[in-house]
């Protein structure tokens, strides 16, 4: 059996800043007042179905908890995966359900870092995401270098500067499925610095060229990129995702 690790915006979902030409019959998950937020063409839709029956199908995400389960996947796309990633490995949803025995072990494996406390009392004004890590409005000067010292680190995109311990990562947790599942084979697709991690950490692994982790000049031998762009992007990757699916 394959395991599946694919982040969602941005990768297989997109806003309509990054979606590109929008295709007729586009599905439109989620919405910020009238403007689509997170958008997948019906090709992508239906390969994300093949997934979720022929492979163990992990969306591997930094949304929390609540953004994620915003997309609702089971109604709009019928498609339930038992295993999710949020808040970029710090939550494990098994059934919908937050597994507490990863959580302990997240709370263990960052618990040499500098505590929540410290950081946000240097963040100020900031949002915490799942008792997880921190999203800011803006990365002041000496930030990153400040998080570097007490093991976090700092991700900065437009309006959005994630501040995350160093030992909270997508692959992590991810390894943690594989290891529950006892797949032997994983695939993996992302698009940001947050994602390379995982893509290093899989077998095979699909970047889209119009992503920040691309755009930043990472490259894996095993790691394919797409040719399209936004939403075309999309379909690409969950298409080399089925292709890459073996026989069961």
């Amino acid at each position: 059996m394959i395991l599946v690790a694919a982040d969602l915006d941005r990768t297989l979902v997109h806003s309509a800043r990054a979606a590109g030409p929008v295709p007729e019959g586009t599905l439109c998950l989620e919405r910020r007042g009238d403007v689509p937020t997170a958008m997948l063409t019906r090709r992508t839709a239906a390969d994300l179905a093949a997934l979720d029956h022929r492979a163990v199908w992990v969306p591997a995400t930094t949304r929390s908890v609540a953004e994620y389960e915003r997309l609702d996947l089971p109604r709009r796309l019928g498609v339930a995966p038992r295993f999710a990633v949020c808040a970029n490995g710090g939550v494990l949803l098994v059934d919908g359900v937050r597994d507490p025995a990863w959580s302990s072990e997240v709370s263990r494996r960052l618990a040499s870092a500098a505590s929540q406390a410290e950081v946000a009392r240097r963040l100020g004004a900031a949002r915490e995401v799942d008792g997880c890590f921190f999203l800011a409005r803006e990365a002041e000067e000496g930030l990153a270098a400040w998080c570097a010292e007490r093991g976090w680190r700092v991700d900065a995109y437009r309006d959005k500067v994630h501040v995350l311990p160093a030992a909270l990562t997508k692959s992590a947790a991810v390894a943690e499925v594989r290891r529950r599942t006892g797949t032997t084979h994983l695939l993996a697709a992302g698009d940001s610095p947050l994602d390379a991690d995982l893509l290093a950490a899989a077998d095979a692994g699909i970047q889209p060229v119009d992503g920040r982790l691309y755009a930043s000049g990472w490259r894996a031998d095993h790691v394919a990129v797409t040719s399209g762009r936004g939403l075309a992007a999309g379909e690409e990757i969950a298409a080399w995702l089925v292709r890459g699916l073996r026989p069961t």
